[in-house]
């Protein structure tokens, strides 16, 4: 399961100003970009994701963050990680497929003449799963994403570590 960490910044920007920035920054459609970051927010709450033209990645890393007036400056503080449609989509994957698999076996086990058919039936489920366990293993848990959204808020807000 990917790892929600908890981030907490400061900005030497006002939230009004973080907020009208963001939203020059969004309202930019950036067409010859190849990725950016992207995501909306007010003076009180931000969300961010990191996007790359033509591709849809609901696994992909999000900020969740709220900003309150702290010294001049805003405080951003709140969670980057997957979303919950991203941390739940392999519970729904397994789960699913385990009944196929479940199907299978007692069909293989209790109906003597279809022991091959509760094999192929039991079997599919489980190549879809090890494929599916290979694909989320390989995807990684988006650090390159969060990489990137934390750059961007360092590079347009001057966000840095808390103290």
């Amino acid at each position: 399961m990917a790892k929600i960490g908890k981030i907490d910044l400061y900005s030497p920007l006002p939230p009004e100003e973080i907020a009208r920035k963001l939203k020059a920054i969004m309202d930019d459609p950036m067409t010859g970009a190849k990725a950016r970051v992207y995501g909306n927010g007010s003076q009180y709450d931000m969300t961010l994701r990191y996007a790359r033209r033509n591709v849809q990645n609901v696994m992909a890393p999000q900020l969740d963050a709220t900003m309150e007036p702290r010294g001049g400056g805003t405080r951003i503080s709140g969670t980057i990680g997957r979303t919950t449609a991203g941390r739940l989509f392999p519970v729904f994957w397994f789960g699913f497929l385990s009944l196929f698999v479940i199907v299978g076996v007692v069909v293989a086990w209790f109906v003597p003449d279809a022991i091959l058919f509760g094999a192929i039936f039991a079997g599919i489920p489980i190549l879809m799963m090890i494929l599916g366990g290979v694909a989320f293993r390989a995807g990684g848990e988006g650090e390159d994403d969060k990489a990137e959204i934390l750059a961007f808020l360092r590079r347009e807000l001057g966000a840095t570590p808390a103290v």
